[in-house]
Parts: C-alpha cells; sequence; structure tokens
C-alpha cells in the first residue's frame, strides 16, 4: 500500500475517508484480543474481524488490540462493526496528527504519542485508545508495546479484573507516560555529553549536535504539552467512562507529566547554556590567536624598524662598513626581541 507524508493529499475529500498519513510505511496489521472479568479471563492471540463480534458476547471486558496500519480495510471493518464514528477511522490512519480527546458520548477517543525505547534517536508513534461500554480498541503503529498489562490482567489475584474498562484505559495511558521517563532520560545522556564535549573539544562540528539537540527538545516538549492537555481533560472530565476511583489515579499520572515537562525545562535552559558555553569558548579561542598574534605583531615592529632604515640606499649608516656590523645589528634584534618576550612573559601577557 502506498503511503502519503503530506495532509494535503486529503484536500477536497469528504470527511471520515480513512487515508494512512505519516513519515514511515505501515507494519502489518495484527489483531489480538482479550476478554476477563473479575472469575476469569481468555486470549485470542490472533484473530480476524468477524470474530469480534462473538468475543464480546462473552463475559466480562473485551480488549482488541491492533498493531500495524497496513490494512486499511480490515481495521475499518472492525471500527465500523463497533459503531465508531467515522471521524475517528480517519483521525486513526492519521498519524501527523496531535495528541487528543474526544468525547462522543456513547464513545471516548483518545489519541497520545508513545516513545520508542529501541534506537539510538528519539522516536514517537501514535497510540489510539477508543473506549466503550464493556470495551476497549487499542491501536498502535508498531507491535504491541502493552505486553505488560496483560501480565497484570492474568495474575489470578490481582485487583485488575475487579475494576471497569475505565481503569484497563487507565493502565494504556499510564504506560505510554512510563515511555517519556525513557525519552527524558535519553534527554539528559544527550545534555551531559554535550556539555562534557564542548567544554573539552568545542569544534565545528557540535553545533550541528547541539542544534539537533534543541530541536528534539523542542519537539519532546510539544508532545508532553499535547499530553498533558489529554490527561487534564480526562482528570476534569464529566464522562460517564471514568469512575471517581480512576479520576485519582489520572490525577497521579497527571502529576508525572508535570514532573516530565518541569525537567524538560531545566535542560532547554542547559540547552542554552551549552550554546553560550560554546560561543564562549568560541571566543576565548579566538581572544586567545588574536593575543598571540599581536604579540608576535609587536616584537616584530622594532625589528622591521632596523631592517627598514638599514635597507635604505643611504651612503651611510652606523656600522654599515664595519667588518662586524652585521653580527652587531643580529644582535641588537635578538636582544631586542629576548627582552620583550621577557617583558611579556613577565606581565603575563602570553
Amino acid at each position: 500500500m502506498p503511503y502519503e507524508d503530506h495532509v494535503s493529499i486529503k484536500t477536497g475529500l469528504p470527511p471520515g475517508i480513512p487515508i494512512y498519513i505519516g513519515k514511515h510505511e505501515p507494519e502489518v496489521t495484527k489483531v489480538s484480543a482479550l476478554i476477563y472479568s473479575a472469575d476469569g479471563f481468555n486470549i485470542f492471540p490472533e484473530i480476524q474481524a468477524s470474530d469480534i463480534s462473538e468475543i464480546r458476547s462473552g463475559y466480562g471486558i473485551c480488549w482488541v488490540h491492533i498493531s500495524g496500519l497496513k490494512d486499511i480495510d480490515k481495521i475499518n471493518q472492525i471500527l465500523s462493526d463497533a459503531i465508531l464514528h467515522p471521524l475517528i477511522a480517519e483521525d486513526v490512519f492519521n498519524t501527523k496528527g496531535r495528541a487528543k480527546v474526544e468525547d462522543f458520548g456513547d464513545t471516548l477517543f483518545i489519541i497520545l504519542d508513545i516513545i520508542l525505547s529501541n534506537g539510538t534517536e528519539l522516536q514517537s508513534r501514535k497510540i489510539n485508545i477508543i473506549t466503550k461500554e464493556k470495551l476497549l480498541i487499542s491501536i498502535s503503529e508498531t507491535s504491541n508495546p502493552f505486553e505488560n498489562i496483560k501480565t497484570r490482567i492474568s495474575l489470578p489475584n490481582g485487583k485488575f479484573r475487579t475494576h471497569d474498562v475505565d481503569y484497563l484505559m487507565y493502565s494504556i495511558i499510564d504506560s505510554v507516560v512510563d515511555t517519556y521517563f525513557f525519552g527524558l532520560e535519553r534527554i539528559e545522556d544527550l545534555s551531559e555529553k554535550l556539555e562534557e564535549r564542548v567544554v573539552h573539544d568545542p569544534n565545528s562540528d557540535i553545533i550541528i549536535e547541539i542544534q539537533s539537540f534543541r530541536h528534539t527538545l523542542i519537539k519532546f516538549k510539544r508532545q508532553v504539552w499535547s499530553l498533558r492537555d489529554v490527561i487534564m481533560h480526562l482528570e476534569r472530565s464529566d464522562s460517564d467512562f471514568l469512575t471517581d476511583s480512576t479520576r485519582i489515579f489520572m490525577r497521579d499520572v497527571y502529576d508525572h507529566v508535570i514532573k516530565i515537562s518541569e525537567d524538560l525545562d531545566i535542560h532547554r535552559e542547559m540547552a542554552e547554556g551549552i550554546m553560550e558555553i560554546y560561543l564562549s569558548s568560541v571566543s576565548n579561542r579566538t581572544n586567545e590567536i588574536v593575543r598571540v598574534l599581536t604579540v608576535i605583531a609587536v616584537i616584530f615592529i622594532p625589528l622591521t624598524f632596523l631592517t627598514g632604515v638599514y635597507g635604505m640606499n643611504f651612503s651611510y649608516l652606523p656600522g654599515i662598513d664595519h667588518p662586524a656590523g652585521p653580527i652587531i645589528i643580529f644582535g641588537i634584534m635578538i636582544l631586542i626581541t629576548t627582552s620583550m618576550a621577557a617583558i611579556f612573559r613577565w606581565k603575563k601577557w602570553i
């Protein structure tokens, strides 16, 4: 399936048309399901769109997870069978949209950015969470990032199964927020390495890395701000999907996001400080070079004067006809050079 990088591809189309838009080629679509209640649970590792209706007819809460956005028809069929608003399908396939939360009355739709923990660069992918009565559909661009939640559900003595579907939604959001701490740690490592390099080896290549680091900070900060808006909206929302007990957990997640945002502000100030250190280092090196050149120029001023005088075409100059004249002149030049160098060293100018 071809994929488009520009939202302009949707220009002129009616709303609700699912078109994949993203920077990366979509991965293969895989659908799994999990149904659970206080009495037990059952996992369906790989299912078809037609199997969801039968699975939902069973007991408890049904969690359907879709990884990979390659098969648009399959995903759109699942969303249509769940009787969801067509704008949800449009937003699911637009991976360049911002994080947000939409309340459609009987459906709560959330878009978040999840930070990938693998690789050396700070990358993010979209996570979509669709909540209805006793049903939650999560859609991710990559493979299932919520295996830890499945493990918690499978625990026979855990309290996870005693909660409603809103607690499952909170758990997914909490797992997404946890990935931002991985991103924050990576930014901290980059900041420390850049600061060390600027202090010890402020070469011209590092300016590119500093600019790249600043762009990463800006992008990450924008994602954190969007995440904060989503969590704050959920915490203060009067939606029927959220119980009072889950709102308390949401408040805790909001505190985590605020902590991440505050730490990012610190690193942004550090990035500005690193740039100032680099500019100061370059300025100091320039001043050092200028000072050395000035000292050399000052030393050569009297020497140039002597060579200029004795280089003129006069018939008589002191010592010009004397056999030891050149030695005397060279001795005077060496004496001047040595004396001026000693004075500069005593004044700590060199």
